[in-house]
């Protein structure tokens, strides 16, 4: 993932270097995928198929290495970090992100951006990458049943996507957006952060725990990431003074509507749980009588990858037919906010 990433420069000389290195290392220039490529991506579509992407995200195959890594020797390393730990490792042969590295449209790639630096010293080394952000998000078994197996691994509950994909792969039936947990008895608000917290392997969550909201939580909508509104629009109320006769009073009145991203605008819920929100939206649920509970934004993600890792070294193993394969969750990766 390139979230809070250490980002290493070269001259141009150095970066050519890298080049040349890797390509006297290949017997040739190729324009074919690599198997190894080839058998990641096969793995994404079982597990995280990319036709559940937001039509607004980019995943897939972002930088291809022309000169492909062929002489690793043992298991070939998959590793979820554009970082110096990719590079270091003899045995990595692709990185596999979840925030894409590239999102929006560029005219060039240069040493002068340091996230494009990292890509273009990835690709100079044989290593390519691939991004599955929002696929992995509302596939089954993604990130947000992650989340939710927080209150439905050892409790009578159910879940279900809050808005189905109108793409339905095999194997990923009921897959869409968010989730809504509805548990058969009802959890105390101690006990629900005290879920939250050990699922995602946290320290701290922040809580707006909304007077009119429900005492005992019994049904909770999750939406990793960002649980995004937007303000429509915002207009200022002027009133004669109440305490003195030449005074004004302005009232700052917000109207909320659901944006693009959002997913849990309008969903009736006792507890709304995300990475993040806006703070006027934080403010709209509570005088709604909903509670919200947030991680900060990658907390919420970056803990799925732990168990996805083995699914998905055993996938790229059966797709190579051996045990080729191991996937390695960076350890130098970590929440780029912190409480101090």
């Amino acid at each position: 993932m390139h979230r809070g990433l250490r980002y290493f420069h070269r001259t141009m000389s150095s970066a050519s270097a890298s080049a040349t290195a890797s390509s006297s290392s290949s017997s040739s220039f190729s324009t074919v995928r690599s198997p190894v490529l080839n058998h990641l991506l096969a793995a994404v579509e079982r597990l995280t198929p990319l036709q559940l992407a937001g039509s607004w995200d980019n995943v897939g195959v972002m930088i291809e290495a022309p000169y492909p890594r062929e002489d690793i020797k043992g298991k070939k390393q998959v590793l979820t970090c554009i970082d110096q730990e990719a590079l270091s490792s003899a045995s990595t042969a692709v990185v596999l992100t979840y925030h894409p590295p590239i999102f929006s449209g560029l005219k060039s790639m240069t040493l002068a951006v340091p996230l494009q630096t990292s890509l273009l010293r990835l690709s100079a080394h044989g290593i390519p990458v691939v991004c599955i952000h929002t696929a992995s998000d509302s596939s089954i078994g993604g990130v947000n049943d992650h989340i939710a197996s927080a209150f439905t691994s050892d409790l009578r509950g159910t879940s279900r996507a809050i808005e189905e994909s109108k793409e339905q792969p095999e194997g990923h039936e009921g897959c869409g957006l968010g989730r809504l947990v509805t548990l058969e008895h009802a959890l105390d608000k101690e006990e629900v952060v005290k879920r939250i917290k050990t699922t995602l392997d946290l320290e701290h969550v922040q809580a707006a725990w909304s007077s009119d909201g429900a005492e005992n939580i019994k049904t909770i909508a999750i939406c990793a990431g960002s649980g995004k509104f937007e303000v429509l629009s915002r207009s200022f109320l002027i009133l004669p003074g109440l305490s003195r006769p030449h005074s004004i009073l302005i009232v700052d009145l917000s109207f909320l509507r659901q944006s693009g991203s959002s997913v849990l605008s309008g969903v009736k819920a006792d507890l709304y749980l995300s990475g993040e929100f806006d703070h006027h939206a934080t403010l709209f649920c509570n005088a709604k009588g909903i509670h919200v509970i947030l991680t900060n934004h990658s907390a919420s993600e970056r803990p799925w990858l732990r168990p996805f890792a083995p699914r998905l070294a055993k996938a790229m193993n059966d797709e190579a037919g051996g045990d080729e394969y191991e996937v390695l969750v960076s350890e130098a990766d970590k929440e780029s906010l912190s409480i101090v």
